[in-house]
């Protein structure tokens, strides 16, 4: 087996468009099978996804099972949360429809809830509880809320001296 510093094609990552630069790649003389050396696979995912999440476009349907698959979350699970039904979310991360646009950014924000500085613990807990809530607001009409905050502790009366 030979090996040699070069781009590589990282189709491994379920996307068709992720090229590694400059990475260390065997190849097999007998067979031609390419195994790349990847450092830290964990490390390129983040990298793709922040990568994902900040793009100007939306996100094809394979960008969207890979946001979905670095949150550990089942489409069944993200279906829930976003308010469709799983065939719906088969058909955006098979290319047979379009991402919704309120799905789209829904999912880019659930997402950076970790980076944040929530773990996807604390994230999927919150999911947890929009997951609850939302089947009694699904079919409910908007009616605005009194909302009372008492002015302490978040005032600071600045009183002349």
């Amino acid at each position: 087996m030979k090996s040699r510093i070069r781009d590589y094609e990282y189709v491994e990552s379920g996307l068709k468009n992720v090229i590694l630069k400059n990475i260390r790649v065997y190849e097999c003389k007998a067979c031609g099978e390419i195994l790349p050396e990847i450092q830290n696979a964990k490390q390129v995912h983040e990298w793709i996804a922040e990568y994902l999440v900040k793009k100007l476009s939306p996100l094809t349907g394979q960008e969207f099972r890979f946001l979905r698959k670095q949150l550990g979350m089942s489409a069944t699970e993200l279906a829930e949360f976003l308010g469709v039904t799983p065939v719906t979310v088969s058909r955006w991360e098979n290319g047979k429809e379009s991402v919704g646009p309120q799905s789209d950014r829904l999912l880019r924000a659930f997402f950076v809830t970790r980076p944040a500085g929530l773990s996807i613990a604390r994230a999927l807990s919150v999911f947890e509880t929009l997951r609850a809530i939302f089947p009694n607001i699904a079919h409910r009409k908007p009616k605005p809320e009194r909302i009372e905050i008492p002015p302490q502790p978040y005032t600071k009366e600045k009183h002349a001296e």
